[in-house]
């Protein structure tokens, strides 16, 4: 309501012109008295007034009503914004003061009501989302054929029906694992006697025909010096189970019984006859002499940790420096089974390759020329049989199920359309991401995405521009980077041709009512491509993701971030107010585009090449604040448990992501909102009295409301590079100044500390 007597005090001086160019005009024209004349005039003269003032009074009435319509908060009445107000509104706990703990005040309605499946370790917004898509996938593979369907869906579906019937399954037997042992030239039984075993060629066959690695990986990638070809890449790869826990038996030794357990069990089901405790004390030992001797995480994200360039006829004979058991392993021999059965032959000369461990490599020759032939056969025999047992019997499925209860905290067997959907989208991803697109995704919302992206590329380059810290040419250097980050969303536009997606599918075969074999043919036809494309050329503009993925993506040798249809849903994405928008997806998004500048991205070029393009004083003041960050977030600790701090080194990549992915998406919002005025309006409907700004960080911290069992959170604390949920949304805002003051956080408050660690 408009006070109109307010209207009147600033309408005053307005008037008092008009008033007095009448009073003059009297005088002048009275050349005689006339009092009706005077009494006209008068009379005529107030009208004018009382009419001047109602025309006055009413354009500034509608002025006040055009500012209000412009400048006042509109609540979003649209059934989206419906819908956000009431996910908003119920995941808080307004019990909880922002400015103490911003995670519990977010989300803590949101873990009350949300706890963890039976049929999960860990639950939370992108967990729900990939049960959604996986609900929406099942629909889609169950639903009748329709004639005209791409023969690729087709063969998704046939897999489909093929992994659900688990009686054929279970009818089979042990048969398929027994002919797969011997066609490896394995036992079909657990190794008990020594052999004419060479650990060259098993290792080599299982690589080839399962695409596993045991011992050493060996895998077909960009030249990370010269991305425009492909190499040979040579690493290490973990023994099976978790190395950390291996490692340190005083503090998991229940994970390691259980562990031992898991493999007593199997093998007495397989074969009574052997010593399965035994067995069981073999595979942990093997298993442990592997984790010791390879490279820790921590020197392999590190500047020490280097890429070694050498040749097929340098890397046999051992030229790089190998210890003297080098020469008693075939490994000419190796390499020539790995890219059996293929259209590559290795040049000795000609051909190179990346060494990227080679400590691990040599310090592995001795330990094999140490170490009893039995050991090494029954690990590899292990890792083979542990790999397809679930696709046979399911005694082995149920005994796999009760080691991840016991470990992990799972309570319940997933539904089996569940595994199958997920493994039929691990093999046919693109096919079902025709399907998917089809039925779930709006070409709009691609449209969107690519402007938001677009936003938060422009706002991390202000961000550059205004870097003291940053000199001239690492500046110039990082722009020319950011700008050639080629963007991904939504889905390949090809994906929708159905000869193209038949053509990428055309050696995939199914056997229908054949699991096992399925698995082997699908398999061996995925590692033939993979390892003859080592003579192609890299596809730069590949996708590093179906459409069917729930996550997002940065590619360091690609220079492109990826962001698929799957995860352009809500609460991520579509969520009616661009300021949640902005703070959920666009913040993930955000959170990638850093990754191209945090401590790994930054040693690759706009290129994705290797190579050092950082002055040493820009260097310098980088490491500094990475440090600071680290050290903020070895401080954190959960709850649950209370021994357990986060891995601060670990987890700086996804940390700085986080950091700089925030801050680069709340100037993006003010980009939108400066093109587009009404956004900084926007309210959500029962919750008006939330800003924009508040709105946004409230997006943000919702993506990771979430819950975990202590063992899976455990797991994430010691092996993973990512921090807890609650550490990533904490550990973010409270070293953002914005968020202090949208939230008017008391300096030294704990969302507000004094000392912030802030670098992109």
């Amino acid at each position: 309501m408009i006070d109109f007597r307010l209207n009147k005090i600033f309408l005053l001086p307005s008037f008092q012109p008009f008033y007095s160019f009448n009073k003059y005009m009297k005088r002048s024209t009275s050349l005689r008295s006339d009092p009706w004349r005077e009494r006209t005039v008068r009379c005529s003269s107030v009208l004018i007034v009382a009419l001047g003032v109602c025309l006055i009074a009413l354009g500034v009435y509608t002025t006040v009503l055009v500012l209000t319509e412009y400048t006042s908060p509109r609540p979003c009445l649209s059934e989206v914004c419906v819908g956000t107000a009431s996910r908003v509104l119920s995941a808080l706990n307004k019990d909880v003061e922002p400015c103490d703990d911003f995670y519990e005040f977010a989300c803590g309605g949101w873990i009350k009501k949300n706890p963890v499946p039976e049929w999960a370790t860990s639950w939370d917004q992108l967990a729900k989302l990939r049960e959604q898509l996986t609900t929406d996938l099942r629909e889609l593979l169950e639903a009748d054929d329709i004639p005209g369907m791409p023969k690729s869906v087709l063969k998704a579906k046939a897999l489909y029906r093929t992994c659900v019937d688990t009686d054929k399954m279970q009818a089979k037997g042990v048969k398929p694992i027994e002919n797969l042992l011997a066609s490896l030239g394995l036992p079909v039984k657990p190794p008990s006697v020594s052999s004419n075993f060479t650990w060259e060629d098993i290792s080599a066959t299982v690589r080839r025909r399962l695409g596993l690695n045991v011992l050493v990986s060996v895998q077909v990638a960009e030249d990370v010096r010269n991305t425009s070809r492909n190499r040979v890449v040579i690493e290490q790869v973990t023994p099976g189970f978790s190395e950390r826990y291996l490692l340190h038996p005083e503090q998991f030794g229940a994970e390691l019984d259980q562990y031992h357990k898991y493999i007593k069990e199997m093998i007495a089901i397989v074969d009574p006859d052997t010593d399965a405790k035994k067995f069981a004390d073999d595979i942990i030992d093997i298993s442990t002499r592997l984790a010791r001797i390879m490279t820790p995480m921590e020197v392999r994200r590190s500047g020490t940790h280097l890429f070694h360039d050498v040749s097929v006829s340098q890397f046999v004979q051992g030229t790089g420096g190998g210890p003297a058991q080098w020469n008693e392993h075939n490994w000419d021999k190796f390499l020539k089974l790995v890219f059996s059965n293929t259209t590559v032959e290795l040049h000795p000369n000609e051909d190179r390759l990346i060494v990227m461990d080679l400590p691990y490599l040599q310090k592995l020759a001795t330990l094999l020329s140490e170490t009893e032939p039995l050991l090494i056969e029954r690990f590899i025999w292990w890792s083979v049989f542990s790999t397809v047992s679930p696709m046979t019997l399911s005694e082995f499925r149920e005994l796999g199920f009760e080691f991840s209860r016991a470990v992990y905290g799972l309570r319940a067997r997933a539904p089996r359309w569940k595994t199958c959907s997920a493994n039929v989208n691990a093999n046919f991803g693109l096919a079902l991401s025709y399907l998917y697109v089809n039925h779930h995704f709006d070409n709009a919302s691609r449209v969107k995405a690519i402007e938001m992206v677009e936003d938060v590329r422009e706002a991390f380059a202000q961000t550059v521009s205004h870097l003291e810290w940053m000199d001239g040419s690492t500046r110039d250097r990082t722009l020319r980077k950011l700008r050639a980050i080629r963007n991904f969303v939504g889905f390949p536009a090809w994906l929708l041709e159905h000869d193209k997606l038949d053509k990428h599918y055309e050696n995939a075969e199914v056997i229908e009512g054949n699991l096992f074999e399925t698995f082997l043919k699908l398999t061996n036809a995925a590692v033939k491509k993979s390892f003859q494309s080592l003579r192609e050329k890299p596809d730069r503009n590949r996708w590093v993701a179906t459409a069917t993925t729930v996550n997002a993506f940065y590619s360091a040798t690609l220079n492109s971030v990826t962001f698929p249809a799957g995860i352009l849903q809500p609460p991520f994405y579509g969520n009616g107010i661009e300021a949640i928008n902005y703070g959920s997806i666009g913040a993930i998004m955000g959170h990638e585009v850093t990754h191209g500048f945090d401590d790994q991205g930054r040693r690759y070029d706009e290129e994705g090449n290797l190579r050092q393009w950082w002055s040493a004083a820009t260097l310098e003041h980088y490491h500094g604040k990475v440090q600071c960050i680290i050290q903020q977030y070895s401080q954190y600790h959960m709850q649950q448990l209370p021994n357990y701090t986060v891995h601060g080194f670990n987890t700086q990549g996804e940390n700085i992501a986080d950091n700089g992915g925030l801050r680069a998406a709340l100037q993006a919002y003010s980009l939108y909102a400066g093109r587009h005025p009404a956004a900084d309006r926007a309210r959500l409907p029962a919750l008006p009295q939330y800003t924009p700004q508040q709105l946004f960080f409230l997006g943000f911290a919702q993506i990771w409301c979430g819950n975990s069992t202590v063992g899976a959170l455990k797991s994430k604390m010691v092996e993973g590079v990512h921090s807890p949920n609650k550490i990533r949304v904490i550990g973010t805002l409270s070293n953002s100044k914005e968020f202090a003051e949208a939230w008017q956080c008391p300096s030294g408050s704990p969302m507000n500390p004094v000392h912030k660690c802030v670098l992109w």
